[in-house]
């Protein structure tokens, strides 16, 4: 049914686009991305959340009609960032609104995906949340090009979990590559100490927190996330 339905609304979008939202308890949702729904593709919650609490519109949004004809679409401008868990948990309500408005049958399936993604913001440190955020626009981008896939199909995330989350993935090694200097082919500044292990708190004496700390709060010998003392590789060269 859900495939059937984007076949049809993709033929003509703007068209159906009218269709919904003049329907009687249309949520409130910004056009492009209700054009985005329609065809099965991935919103832009930034657009999503700041379409919610914007009073600014911009008037230059067009599509061109063809033939030297175009329609000018009123689109709130983006000003709201999705950083926090707040500002993702409200966006993705939104469009969970939407989405359920015009395909009632997956609610089930969208709020357990947001269960599944809450779970990981409660688990993880408030500073790493950006990949949190980052791997949920993988896996909507891994729906968008594989539409028979379900928001609930949990075990065809895990790589993009592994990917974005795990210290071994991807992310987090070019992340720790970027901060440290490494392979960069740039002198890292001799001011900035921000890929380095404190060493004050492998000693249990930093008295800053995670995100307060210029310094990584990471093993010194490892970069595990235990203090030297604990680190089982420098247990094993003693």
């Amino acid at each position: 049914l859900t495939l059937d339905c984007y076949e049809e609304w993709s033929e003509d979008s703007k068209y159906y686009r009218g269709q919904v939202t003049a329907t009687p308890g249309c949520p409130s949702f910004p056009l492009s991305q209700w054009t985005l729904l329609l065809e099965g593709r991935a919103p832009d919650l930034e657009k999503v959340v700041s379409g919610h609490y914007s009073t600014t519109i911009d008037p230059k949004q067009s599509q061109s009609l063809g033939k030297g004809f175009e329609i000018v679409m009123a689109q709130p401008i983006t000003t709201h960032k999705v950083k926090t868990y707040g500002d993702w948990s409200i966006a993705t309500d939104l469009w969970i609104e939407a989405l359920t408005f015009i395909m009632p049958w997956k609610e089930s399936e969208l709020r357990g995906y947001k269960r599944y993604l809450s779970g990981f913001f409660i688990d993880v440190h408030y500073s790493l949340h950006s990949r949190i955020i980052d791997f949920d626009k993988a896996c909507r981008f891994k729906i968008e090009g594989q539409k028979y896939l379900r928001f609930n199909s949990l075990s065809e995330f895990h790589r993009l979990e592994v990917t974005h989350l795990s210290s071994l993935g991807m992310v987090a090694f070019t992340e720790l590559q970027q901060l440290s200097g490494i392979g960069g082919g740039k002198k890292r500044s001799e001011t900035s100490n921000r890929g380095e292990p404190c060493h004050n708190w492998n000693r249990g004496a930093c008295n800053k927190s995670t995100a307060e700390c210029m310094r990584f709060h990471v093993c010194s010998k490892c970069r595990g996330g235990h203090k030297h003392g604990d680190c089982p590789m420098a247990k094993a060269t003693k």
